[in-house]
């Protein structure tokens, strides 16, 4: 199994391809800085994507989600289900952006016949979890995050979209999502690493061996917690340098990165190389690739549960 990590900013966008080419995208963050541009729809132009998974429904998650859908073949789409047009249109009262204005069009279109079978990512498993929307639960974008679970054999991985404080908790109920937290290997911290996404009590199941961050440049006190991360990893080696054991890596420091999983569960992180282009000049021609449930709470596997695209 791989998994790559794209330098988005402050944003994210994550691709995981199982052993039998299956690929689901986490996010569709994009990257514009310094006279340059990165963007999924550009880099998977015209490939297929198996399903497309929102973890959080703001723009730096949804940015390239309008060009993506018309760029690349999409089979479904998962995010939160409790979230449908009304609930969206609630939510974004204060305005939106280029890629939750597209998302909304889409979530408003009625959907027909599944083109696209069911994905199945054997020997890879997927399991999500998030909060349900309404009065008395969660009612932000952030809280409505999922977390998902990807497991490989002994190795586990968490992704936890947007997720503050208050909304691990209200999973933290969930008998079922607490036993799927133990044994994790890696953490990609909610919120970019904000402080409103540290939770303590998730490490009291399990202590991840490197939390990763996916965030920009540092501009406010909120985005140092670092130190408070590290006191919760064990540490690993398998990266970079097979001589330095790190606790957190960030995007914003290490670039885009790839992490190489064994059917064993053995794992390796690496530095990926992206080619990303002039934003004065667009690319013409086929684009390159370089190498359980209670009151509050709502989880489930993800089978059944996808929107199809069409």
């Amino acid at each position: 199994m791989r998994i790559e990590i794209f330098d988005v900013g402050h944003g994210q966008c994550v691709v995981i391809t199982s052993p039998i080419g299956e690929r689901i995208m986490l996010d569709c963050g994009t990257r514009w800085r310094s006279g340059r541009f990165w963007t999924p729809s550009l880099h998977y132009f015209r490939q297929h994507i198996s399903v497309l998974g929102l973890l959080n429904l703001d723009e730096d998650h949804l940015s390239d989600f309008g060009r993506l859908m018309e760029r690349c073949s999409v089979g479904w789409v998962l995010s939160n289900p409790t979230i449908g047009p009304r609930e969206f249109a609630t939510l974004k009262q204060g305005g939106m952006g280029a890629g939750t204005s597209a998302f909304a069009a889409w979530l408003a279109r009625p959907k027909g016949i599944p083109i696209f079978p069911v994905p199945d990512f054997s020997p890879v498993q997927v399991r999500w979890y998030c909060n349900r929307y309404g009065y008395g639960a969660a009612d932000d974008t952030n809280n409505l995050s999922l977390v998902v679970v990807v497991q490989y054999g002994a190795f586990k991985i968490v992704f936890a979209g947007d997720l503050e404080e208050c909304g691990w908790r209200q999973l933290l109920a969930m008998p079922e999502f607490c036993i799927d937290l133990m044994g994790a290997n890696i953490l990609v911290a909610s919120h970019h690493g904000r402080k409103s996404g540290c939770c303590a009590e998730i490490f009291d199941l399990f202590r991840p061996e490197i939390v990763i961050i996916s965030d920009d440049e540092r501009q406010y006190d909120s985005q140092n917690t670092d130190d408070w991360y590290r006191a919760h990893c064990r540490g690993a080696v398998r990266i970079f340098n097979p001589f330095e054991r790190r606790y957190v890596m960030t995007t914003r420091s290490d670039g885009s990165m790839r992490i190489e999983v064994s059917p064993d569960g053995g794992w390796i992180l690496l530095p990926v190389t992206v080619e990303d282009w002039p934003q004065y000049s667009p690319p013409r021609g086929p684009i390159r690739k370089l190498v359980g449930r209670n009151s509050e709470a709502y989880s489930a596997t993800p089978y059944g549960l996808f929107r199809p695209t069409g």
